[in-house]
């Protein structure tokens, strides 16, 4: 069975199949505690230290939790990190590498999907969250920003690496404190992913050849 695992290459064109956004119509149960999810390859790039740091800053007793799936150079330093560390040992599942069938579950308990890189163009991940019904968390620049908005997930920016940090963390906070506005979110997300199957492309490709043809 296929595990599964992301490319160290950022991509640029992606789409989902529509049968991926019709097999999510039914309504996401909401769970007791809010659950985030991140995926991706385990390299500095991908944010999870910036993640991390945000998540510290998080006060202990607030109920939630994020799990972390993916390989890489950087998974057993993001082990260690929650193993020395209490309040994200409580909160944070690093799970590695998954089977694909796995990876849907992940998909299907999520309530909101976390995307903490630093540079990224428009990750698989996101319209893969979208498709499912899940708001995203993302950086305001490259393809988060393309794709979201404040009605289909959270954009969080900053001019430092502490306003990124302290920006991030606000983000978290107010998913966990408004399950409501997640749900809503998701929503709209599920509703957008349309714009971006197979099929739509095609046919956009389709009418610019049909466009020249007739030049």
């Amino acid at each position: 069975m296929k595990n599964y695992n992301i490319s160290n290459e950022p991509v640029t064109e992606v789409a989902v199949d529509i049968n991926d956004i019709k097999d999510t119509c039914n309504e996401k149960g909401r769970n007791e505690e809010c659950v985030f999810l991140v995926a991706g390859r385990m390299i500095y790039r991908k944010g999870l230290d910036f993640l991390f740091d945000a998540l510290m800053r998080i006060p202990q007793e607030t109920r939630y939790q994020v799990r972390v799936v993916g390989d890489g150079p950087e998974l057993d330093h993001l082990r260690k990190r929650c193993k020395d560390n209490l309040n994200l040992s409580e909160h944070v599942y690093c799970m590695g590498s998954i089977p694909y069938m796995e990876m849907e579950k992940e998909y299907a308990g999520a309530d909101v999907f976390i995307m903490p890189s630093i540079r990224e163009t428009t990750g698989t991940v996101l319209l893969e969250a979208m498709s499912k019904g899940i708001p995203v968390i993302a950086i305001n620049k490259f393809g988060g920003a393309t794709l979201f908005d404040k009605n289909t997930g959270w954009l969080y920016e900053g001019n430092t690496k502490k306003e990124y940090i302290e920006n991030l963390k606000k983000a978290i906070l107010e998913c966990i404190a408004n399950p409501g506005e997640v749900t809503r979110r998701g929503k709209n997300a599920r509703k957008k992913a349309e714009k971006y199957t197979w099929q739509e492309k095609n046919e956009k490709y389709q009418a610019i050849y049909e466009e020249l043809l007739k030049k």
